[in-house]
């Protein structure tokens, strides 16, 4: 059971080769985690709810050598503390972060709870953000603040207290990826997920739950880069297109991929295809 695991240290995974362990930083609303390697221009990437800074491994292997990669631990994961939940104060901590880490202006890539968290920072420090990249993610769910979660989150929460960590974790890769995806990749979605604290996943829950980006959308004015999942079953291609007709039409640049064969996690799924989707906005934002 979870509750018996309160004083285990989360495990600070080294999946890959040279993949960086984490760092940590003091805010005033307390310490932020992360990982960074390489050099270049800065790319931040924002993890979904299941994840951790672990998630981007294959994206460190991939673009380190290009750019300055850091990766968060959001708000009650890793070992960042707890903030309120409010997808405002997630999006305040972000640009607190990267400037107490020395980083003014960034491409920014969010995925599912880290896109609801991208997308509102964007909007609202778009002299920041270089470049925004949504990956499997929407608008918010628009619920009352305040009010009780939404089914879904409640029986993902009551999963967490009923499992083991890992048992925890392979459910979570079971139920958020394609059917027949490899095996390997399973695993290293199940070790990450199984690192979760309650704490940051209910306070999670509840940001995705209450945020509404709507009037925050309106204000994009860097490129955009969509990214999904075509077998997605987490976020569903209806929120995706809602999320698309917020974009304003007039941007420096936006596209759309919807990967084929993949579910909530094309990051690493197909992360050869996912990668190149990235690297070509990428390209086209530092040619």
């Amino acid at each position: 059971m979870h509750e018996t695991q309160k004083a285990v240290r989360v495990r600070d995974g080294d999946h890959m080769n040279n993949f960086p362990h984490r760092q940590e930083v003091t805010l005033v609303t307390g310490s932020v985690s992360y990982r960074q390697a390489g050099s270049g221009p800065d790319l931040v990437l924002l993890h979904g709810l299941a994840g951790n800074s672990g998630t981007w491994e294959r994206q460190f292997e991939k673009f380190a050598n290009r750019f300055r990669m850091t990766a968060w631990d959001a708000p009650g994961y890793g070992h960042s503390d707890a903030v309120a939940p409010a997808v405002d104060g997630y999006a305040d901590t972000l640009g607190a972060f990267t400037q107490a880490i020395g980083i003014e202006r960034f491409i920014v890539i969010g995925h599912s709870m880290g896109g609801v968290v991208a997308g509102n920072f964007a909007g609202r420090y778009r002299d920041r953000v270089s470049g925004l990249v949504l990956s499997c993610t929407h608008l918010g769910r628009r619920q009352r603040a305040g009010g009780p979660l939404g089914e879904k989150y409640l029986a993902r929460l009551a999963q967490y207290d009923a499992m083991s960590p890992l048992d925890y974790g392979r459910a979570r890769a079971e139920s958020m990826t394609a059917p027949g995806c490899n095996p390997e990749i399973l695993e290293d979605f199940a070790r990450i997920a199984a690192e979760t604290r309650k704490e940051g996943l209910e306070a999670a829950a509840r940001v995705v739950s209450e945020a509404d980006n709507r009037s925050h959308f309106a204000h994009l004015d860097m490129p955009v880069l969509v990214l999904a999942g075509d077998l997605d079953r987490t976020v569903s291609r209806a929120s995706t297109e809602e999320l698309v007709d917020a974009i304003p039409g007039q941007l420096p640049s936006f596209a759309l991929h919807y990967l084929p064969g993949v579910g909530h996690a094309p990051y690493m799924e197909d992360a050869n295809l996912y990668n190149a989707l990235l690297g070509d906005f990428l390209s086209s934002l530092y040619k």
